[in-house]
């Protein structure tokens, strides 16, 4: 048997040696990101969706798993891989959309799923980085969700007419709490969770929610076996843009926000947000010439 000489097995080691700082750092390189997710069905929703088509091949926004957080959020990796950050990720599910935010707010997770409103970044200003809007003002539209049997709440056709029906919202959606207010029905239930809101309806203790059109032909939605479809012919819409973020302590805050800065110009110059949104029935054509009562 051959034996190598001292110089050769010395060549072997050196090339090893080199090849694993290469592979070391270009493991490091890839920048790594927990991000926040407040909801179990938004996450089930997207994963269902990747699996048939990988989020970076994604090009038509048409599907039944595409509610708008889901959407936010493939947008959202296609806005880091347009900014040109290389990057692999997490999804980590937190108990509610204002944990999930704040969790992101306060640099635990490095990202959040969802879009944030404006107003709710603002809170925070001194500690994070805000993006250019994703979602502008006048966009953000909702309907007025009811039980399919309940006639009466159908005829609604001005905010005068609410004045007899109960609404309800989770206590934690500052916004839609505030325009729901501004609507003066005879009362405004604030349950904690969306799941809540629903099962009130059901059982006759609200008329009425605020929630975004789906894309279905009724435009109906469902959570937990209980099936709302919107008034028809009345809408309103919250009067504030929403945006993404990073927490400023994060090691690779900068990285991420150029990334996300970037990418949102590059989708937004070939219409990607727009298609998304349309496609997806977040920006419903069904709705668009819908009365606006606020």
């Amino acid at each position: 048997m051959k034996t190598l000489g001292k110089a050769h097995v010395l060549v072997q080691s050196t090339l090893f040696s080199f090849a694993t700082v290469l592979l070391a750092s270009s493991l490091e390189a890839k920048t790594h990101l927990k991000i926040a997710v407040g909801d179990s069905r938004i996450e089930g929703a997207f994963n269902r969706w990747n699996a048939a088509t990988p989020w970076e091949k994604i090009d038509k926004y048409e599907n039944p798993d595409a509610i708008r957080p889901v959407v936010d959020l493939v947008l959202l990796l296609q806005t880091l891989k347009a900014g040109g950050l290389d990057f692999d990720y997490e999804l980590v599910l937190y108990p509610g959309y204002e944990r999930s935010k704040l969790e992101a707010m306060q640099g635990h997770a490095d990202l959040s799923a969802e879009t944030i409103w404006d107003r709710e970044i603002a809170e925070h200003g001194s500690e994070v980085l805000k993006t250019e809007p994703v979602i502008k003002i006048g966009e953000f539209e909702k309907g007025l969700y009811v039980l399919s049997t309940n006639e009466a709440a159908l005829k609604v056709k001005s905010v005068d007419d609410l004045k007899n029906f109960v609404g309800a919202i989770p206590s934690s959606w500052g916004l839609d709490v505030e325009l729901l207010e501004q609507l003066q029905p005879k009362s405004v239930e604030k349950p904690a969770r969306i799941e809540n809101v629903f099962m009130m309806i059901a059982k006759g203790r609200a008329d009425f929610t605020l929630q975004e059109f789906s894309s279905k032909p009724d435009l109906s939605i469902e959570t937990n076996g209980v099936r709302l479809i919107p008034i028809p012919n009345i809408k309103v819409a919250i009067a504030d843009n929403r945006s993404w973020y990073v927490c400023k302590t994060l090691p690779h805050a900068k990285d991420v926000f150029a990334a996300l800065e970037k990418g949102i110009k590059t989708l937004r110059t070939e219409g990607r947000f727009e298609k998304a949104y349309k496609e997806s029935g977040f920006l419903n054509a069904a709705t668009a010439n819908w009365k606006r009562l606020k």
